[in-house]
């Protein structure tokens, strides 16, 4: 006669997060020794996870537990090991107060979150070019007056454009290209041809004409990210600096990108993670999403670290915008004073991890 013997309290856990590891991942099963991050995981899914953890079962796990006990075991002793994880929550809240910054990174790219970022832009767009004060804000902050709005600094652009080697009759595709003086920068070094791409009409008005009035190869089109649309094979390079962030399905966009470059063709993408509650191993550059996705698209990616640049980058804008403060509210630009001060007031007190993702499509075989 056989003895039944009880789940150990382990044991109970990891039937407990059993169904919700196979969902996430979408895998046939799950065991104990099974890596999250070997089974298909990374960051957002491992946001998912977590974030569907404390709705269904009440259990705040931080997002760092994840990374640091990676096996369903391993997480299972984990949490039983910390009982208070069922009754506090550990995330932060994010800039709003109303929803923990795991949430906020989940919803960013809801419609009418990106509705009111493409206003906010727009309205950006029409004032920063005629205050001489963002002039010099640009100035100081990135070291020449290109309007920028981004975090790349000259240092980086040209970090970015050795590794991509553009030259004389490459086509360039510049995603998020604002009003076109970054692509008019690139232009002007490399000798390549520089097509931008931006959801905002006034910024594409402007580089056209711009474009127009000049004679360096570029041309613009007012375009989203999510439905680029080129031929096949039509550039040599693509750089996405600081817009990856607003596809709503990031794979399909790095598919678009794939398909638009030629054979041989290079990427180049800027992405920060800047969350309080996440860590340096939780956004390391292989466990990020990006990272999953180009490994799965172009078989290999390269990443580069430009964290510490990053954190002197925000703390800088803050600096020299307290000092043209009263300069903007002379102009009558006191709206575009506060919509870049409140960005750097709470980006400047987050620790920020940033990379530059390069990747290369095959040639073809002969």
């Amino acid at each position: 006669m056989s003895t039944l013997t009880a789940p150990s309290p382990t044991e109970t856990i990891i039937d407990l997060l059993a169904p919700l590891w196979i969902e996430t991942l979408g895998v046939p099963s799950a065991a104990p020794a099974d890596d999250f991050f070997q089974s298909g995981g990374h960051s957002l899914k491992a946001m998912l996870f977590v974030s569907q953890l404390e709705k269904d079962h009440g259990i705040c796990l931080p997002l760092s537990a994840l990374v640091e006990n990676p096996t369903l075991g391993g997480l299972a002793d984990y949490i039983r090991s910390n009982p208070r994880l069922q009754h506090e929550a550990v995330e932060p809240f994010s800039i709003d107060g109303k929803e923990t910054q795991i949430q906020y990174l989940l919803r960013y790219n809801d419609p009418d979150k990106q509705a009111m970022r493409n206003a906010a832009y727009e309205s950006y767009y029409a004032q920063a070019l005629r205050s001489k004060a963002h002039a010099e804000f640009c100035r100081q902050v990135y070291g020449e007056n290109y309007g920028q709005h981004g975090m790349a600094d000259f240092t980086q652009l040209d970090a970015m454009l050795d590794l991509l080697a553009p030259e004389a009759g490459d086509r360039l595709l510049d995603v998020g290209c604002g009003y076109g003086l970054i692509s008019t920068y690139m232009a002007q070094k490399t000798g390549a041809q520089v097509v931008g791409i931006d959801l905002a009409a006034s910024a594409i008005a402007e580089a056209s004409e711009r474009a127009r009035l000049g004679d360096l190869p570029l041309e613009f089109h007012r375009m989203d990210l999510q439905q680029i649309d080129f031929e096949p094979e039509s550039f040599d390079h693509i750089v996405s600096i600081d817009t990856i962030y607003f596809t709503r399905d990031q794979r399909q966009t790095i598919r678009d990108f794939h398909e638009a470059l030629k054979p041989g063709g290079k990427l180049a993408i800027f992405r920060t993670f800047p969350k309080r509650s996440f860590t340096s191993d939780t956004w390391r550059p292989d466990l990020t999403e990006l990272a999953v996705i180009l490994r799965e698209v172009f078989g290999d990616y390269r990443a580069v670290d430009f964290s510490a640049e990053e954190n002197q980058h925000w703390a800088s804008k803050l600096r020299v915008l307290d000092s043209l403060r009263d300069d903007f509210i002379a102009e009558g630009f006191e709206e575009l004073f506060v919509f870049r001060h409140d960005e750097a007031a709470y980006e400047a007190g987050i620790q920020q991890f940033r990379y530059l993702f390069t990747a290369q499509k095959p040639f073809r075989e002969a």
